[in-house]
C-alpha cells in the first residue's frame, strides 16, 4: 500500500487485490520521519489510471473469441493486478507520539517511504493506555477482535442508539442495559413494547443471572404513585408539561393542595371531593374535573400509601444495582407522558436532596411520549442533577437536533435514506462523510459506535449475542399460524 493524496481530512491510498482492507479498518502510516499517523477507511474504489478502459475492452474481446494467448513474461498478471488496484479513501484520525495517541495533524506523510499497515483493536487500545474500569463487550470488529468500552465512558453521557427496523438497535440497548446493571448501575426502562422484561429468563426460560436485580413495573398493578409521595412541585409539572393545564386550573390546584396538607389528607379521592366543592366559576370547574379525570384514567394513581411505588426503597432494594422497567405498551399516549413527567421529576427531587445515586434512563421511542419543547431541559439539567439518557429511535430525525449536537456516544445501524443520514451526522463527534460511506452498507446487527465510549476512534462492531430471552422479534401470522394452504390441504 502506498499514499496516492491529501485533500483536508481525506488521504487515498493505493491498494492491491491482496491487500485484506475492509470499510472501518483502521491503518498506520509510518514514513520513519514524522510521527507515525492513524486514519481510517471509510470507502473504496477502483484506480482509474491511463488506459484502463482500454485493457479491460481488449481482455473482454479475447476472451468472448476464445483466443488463447501466450504470455511467458506473465504480463497478463500485472495487468490483471493494475486493473483490480483500488484506491482506500480514509480519514485522518490523528498521529501516535512518543507511543501515544494525539489528534493533532501537522505534517504530511513522505509517498516514497511511507509503510502503511494494518492496525489492531488491541494496538489501538494500548495507544490510548485503556485499562476499563468496567468493562463492557460489545462484540467483535472485522478482524474477530473484541470491542470493549468502559461503563464508566456511557456514566455521565448521552447516548443515541438509531437504526432502520430489525437492524438490532434494542439488542444492543438490552446488551448495555444488563451490563451496566451487572456493573451495579441504577436503570430505568421506559419499555415501549414490553420487550425487556424478556431478560428476566435465559433461552430456556430458566431465571437469568441478572432475574433478581430486574423489576418489571405494569400500570394498575405495581406501577401506582401516590399525590403525598410525589408532592406538590411534582404535580404541577404534571398538569403543565403532560396535561396541558391553563395556568389559572394549574393555580385552583396548588390551593386545594394546600387545603389537603391542612388537612392531612393528600389523596387521589380527597381532591376530587375538593374539586367538587372549590368556589370557583364553570369553566375552571370543568377544566378542574377534566384534568382530575385523566390522571384517573392513566391507572398510575393509588389512594394508599401502601401500594404506591417510592423510588428511594425501590433502589434501596437493590443494593447492587437494578433495572426498573416501566411496561407501556397498553398505556395511553397521554398516560405515558403523565408517567415520563412523574420519572423525571420525582427523580430530579431525589438526586436534588441526595436521596438516590445517579441513575440512568432508557427511552425507546421518546418522541412518542417526549414533548420537543422539554429537550433542551431533559438533556442540559437533567444530567447536572444525575439523570443520564439513552435514546433509542428508528426515526433519527424524531430527535430534536439539539440531542444530536449535545449526544456523547452515538450508535448506528444500517440507515439508507439519506435525509437520516443527514439528521445523523449532526453529531459533532463524527463527519458526516463517514456517517454516509459506512451505515448504509452495514448488515443486520453490526453498528458504528462513535463518541467518547471508543475514545472518539469510530469502530465497526458486530454486536454478540444474549444469553437471555430478547423477545424483540417481530410477530409474523404465517409463523404463528403456518400455511393458510396447508391448513386447507391438512383439512
Amino acid at each position: 500500500m502506498k499514499v496516492l493524496s491529501k485533500k483536508g481530512d481525506e488521504i487515498q491510498i493505493l491498494a492491491l487485490s491482496g491487500d485484506k482492507i475492509e470499510k472501518g479498518d483502521y491503518l498506520i502510516i509510518d514514513d520513519g520521519i514524522n510521527p507515525r499517523m492513524i486514519v481510517q477507511v471509510f470507502d473504496e474504489t477502483y484506480l482509474d489510471s491511463t488506459g484502463i478502459d482500454e485493457e479491460i475492452l481488449r481482455d473482454e474481446l479475447f476472451t468472448a473469441d476464445k483466443m488463447r494467448v501466450i504470455d511467458p513474461d506473465r504480463l497478463q498478471t500485472i495487468s490483471y493486478m493494475i486493473r483490480d488496484a483500488r484506491i482506500l479513501r480514509s480519514k485522518i484520525r490523528g498521529t501516535v507520539i512518543s507511543g501515544k495517541f494525539n489528534p493533532e495533524i501537522g505534517w504530511l506523510p513522505s509517498r516514497a517511504q511511507s509503510s502503511i499497515r494494518r492496525i489492531s483493536q488491541k494496538e489501538l487500545n494500548g495507544l490510548f493506555e485503556i485499562m476499563a474500569s468496567h468493562p463492557i463487550v460489545l462484540g467483535k470488529n472485522a478482524g474477530q477482535e473484541e470491542v470493549i468500552v468502559d461503563a464508566a465512558d456511557i456514566d455521565g453521557s448521552l447516548s443515541i442508539i438509531t437504526g432502520r427496523k430489525e437492524s438490532g438497535k434494542s439488542h444492543l440497548a438490552k446488551l448495555l442495559l444488563s451490563e451496566l446493571v451487572r456493573h451495579g448501575a441504577y436503570v430505568f426502562v421506559l419499555d415501549l413494547n414490553n420487550e425487556y422484561s424478556g431478560l428476566a429468563s435465559d433461552e430456556s426460560g430458566n431465571p437469568s443471572d441478572i432475574s433478581d436485580r430486574l423489576k418489571i413495573l405494569e400500570p394498575g398493578s405495581n406501577m401506582l404513585f401516590t399525590l403525598k409521595y410525589l408532592g406538590k412541585r411534582v404535580l404541577s409539572e404534571i398538569l403543565t408539561h403532560a396535561l396541558d393545564t391553563p395556568s389559572i386550573t394549574v393555580r385552583e390546584y396548588m390551593k386545594i393542595w394546600d387545603q389537603m396538607n391542612e388537612e392531612g389528607d393528600i389523596s387521589i379521592r380527597n381532591l376530587y371531593s375538593k374539586i367538587n366543592t372549590v368556589k370557583v366559576n364553570d369553566m375552571v370547574r370543568d377544566a378542574l374535573i377534566s384534568r382530575y379525570y385523566s390522571m384517573l384514567s392513566t391507572r398510575i394513581f393509588a389512594n394508599s400509601d401502601v401500594m404506591g411505588i417510592d423510588f428511594k426503597a425501590l433502589i434501596g432494594k437493590h443494593p447492587n444495582g437494578g433495572g426498573f422497567l416501566f411496561s407501556m405498551a397498553k398505556m395511553s399516549p397521554m398516560a405515558r407522558r403523565v408517567l415520563v413527567q412523574i420519572l423525571l421529576s420525582k427523580l430530579v427531587d431525589l438526586l436534588e436532596n441526595e436521596d438516590i445515586p445517579p441513575v440512568f434512563i432508557f427511552a425507546e421511542e421518546a418522541h412518542l411520549y417526549f414533548e420537543h419543547t422539554y429537550w433542551e431541559d431533559a438533556l442540559t439539567r437533567m444530567r447536572h442533577f444525575g439523570i443520564f439518557f439513552t435514546f433509542i429511535t428508528n426515526q433519527p430525525d424524531s430527535l430534536n437536533a439539539t440531542v444530536y449536537r449535545q449526544a456523547d456516544n452515538v450508535f448506528l445501524f444500517n440507515f439508507i435514506n439519506e435525509k437520516d443520514l443527514e439528521m445523523i451526522a449532526q453529531s459533532s463527534r463524527i463527519d458526516g462523510e463517514t456517517v454516509r460511506e459506512l451505515v448504509r452498507s452495514l448488515p443486520s446487527r453490526k453498528c458504528l459506535a462513535i463518541g467518547k465510549a471508543v475514545k472518539d476512534l469510530p469502530v465497526i462492531v458486530k454486536v454478540r449475542e444474549l444469553p437471555y430471552n430478547t423477545r424483540g422479534r417481530t410477530k409474523k401470522f404465517f409463523t404463528l399460524k403456518g400455511s393458510p394452504d396447508a391448513e386447507i390441504k391438512a383439512g
